[in-house]
């Protein structure tokens, strides 16, 4: 009966480690320019999305209601004859 030992630090079945035949590939860090770009990015798409959430938008007046009696009176703000008068076409 043979008995191995395992490492407990290490799951069974996992490798033991690189192969000897691929040597570690260093990594570059990455360098400050990256790091800036990436935080200046991370900004603007922040700010566009608040101002998407809050619905504001910079350079326009803020706009008036307008009451629905005199949105539906006669000749008033697009009404029933705004959108049905004149030529329609047709035979």
């Amino acid at each position: 009966m043979t008995m191995t030992t395992t490492d407990p630090a290490k799951p069974p079945g996992a490798p033991a480690g690189p192969a000897p035949d691929l040597p570690p590939v260093p990594r570059t860090a990455m360098s400050r320019k990256a790091i800036t770009l990436g935080v200046f990015g991370g900004l603007i798409v922040a700010g566009y999305a608040a101002l998407a959430y809050t619905e504001y938008e910079p350079g326009s007046p803020a706009r008036d209601e307008i009451p629905a009696s005199v949105r539906s009176s006669p000749g008033g703000y697009r009404s029933f004859h705004f959108w049905h008068s004149g030529y329609h076409g047709g035979k």
